[in-house]
């Protein structure tokens, strides 16, 4: 059997995986991804690079392979509570 390293990005629908704001929730939750989770799939990857783009968390890649620690930032936060 071989064990994934996940938080859950690559369990969201692809619909959700595009969506900004669904991953930023499962972002905010866990506060970290790994790199196989942000190239599962062109969907996941595309939004991540939207967050980064959109500036609502703080990346930190220095954590060590596979991992990214990420924080939502204030402008985050005023994002995901205007989002339906």
């Amino acid at each position: 059997m071989v064990k994934t390293i996940s938080v859950g990005l690559d369990e969201l629908t692809r619909r959700q995986q595009r969506s900004s704001v669904e991953v930023a929730r499962v972002l905010a939750q866990r506060g970290r991804f790994t790199v196989f989770e942000a190239t599962a799939n062109i969907d996941i990857a595309r939004t991540i690079d939207r967050l980064q783009r959109k500036d609502w968390f703080t990346f930190d890649h220095s954590v060590g392979y596979p991992w990214t620690r990420c924080a939502l930032n204030e402008v985050g936060r005023r994002a995901l509570k205007e989002a339906p």
